[in-house]
């Protein structure tokens, strides 16, 4: 942990040029996404053709973001932190960095039942067999498993500042937060700002229920109503959601 902390303490580029030195192999790669065209799969190529940087938090439109835009699934969940890493302090400043997020009750409940459902990938499948399929409902989930450090790790269940906060640092340092619950307007803001012409309608992918809403808020009790505000507690003061949605005026209006 100190070590970590004394890394991000470090002047970008100086941070850069370390990792550069220190894991060369690592670093080659993230380069080499920068120049890879792909419509199936990952490409940091398109945000240095707009110059702009999209972190796809999981389970809050990303997927259907990054098709719209971009044709691929871009940098996936690549984090913040990471993107200084693959980009130059001069490049990161100049880029357009956004972001969408999503109701941290919401979001576990639908990653939850994709998960469920088998995931994305074969490694989400794996991973649901052993840790999702042995509770028998979503209530006996948050009660006895969310609080697991390995479920809490998963990209799924991740709180979203881990993917936009840089270690140390409770400053988001995004030029952009959207939000799920205002998902069409907010993506035109986007669509607006990077200039892009011809953008295909916004497809719902990866729908967890795509034939069946089912409404989060009915599948809580108090008690795991407030497990998840306890876990979720930075994600609760940084983005100021409220349980049934009711503070999303004052989240979209306070933002700037």
């Amino acid at each position: 942990m100190l070590l970590k902390k004394a890394f991000y303490s470090l002047p970008h580029d100086t941070r850069r040029l370390l990792f550069s030195q220190t894991k060369p192999q690592a670093f080659k790669r993230m380069q080499q996404m920068r120049a890879i065209d792909t419509i199936g799969g990952c490409s940091y190529k398109p945000f240095d053709r707009h110059q702009c940087i999209f972190v796809h938090v999981p389970k809050a439109a990303g997927v259907s973001i990054c098709k719209a835009l971009f044709g691929n699934f871009a940098g996936h969940h690549t984090t913040l932190s990471k993107y200084q890493l693959v980009f130059s302090q001069s490049e990161f400043d100049r880029y357009f960095k956004f972001t969408f997020v999503r109701n941290p009750w919401d979001r576990v409940f639908s990653a939850y039942n994709f998960l469920q459902k088998g995931g994305l990938t074969k490694e989400d499948k794996r991973w649901a067999a052993a840790e999702i399929a042995p509770f028998a409902s979503f209530d006996d989930f948050v009660r006895m498993g969310l609080h697991k450090p390995i479920i809490q790790k998963w990209r799924h269940f991740r709180p979203q500042v881990d993917f936009l906060l840089i270690p140390g640092s409770s400053k988001l340092q995004v030029d952009f937060l959207g939000f799920f619950e205002n998902l069409q307007e907010d993506f035109q803001y986007v669509v607006d700002k990077l200039n892009i012409h011809d953008i295909p309608d916004l497809k719902h992918e990866n729908a967890t229920n795509p034939h069946q809403k089912l409404d989060y808020k009915d599948f809580y009790t108090d008690k795991t109503r407030n497990i998840v505000a306890e876990i979720y507690k930075s994600d609760l003061d940084i983005f100021g959601y409220s349980f049934d949605n009711s503070s999303l005026r004052s989240q979209i209006k306070n933002r700037y």
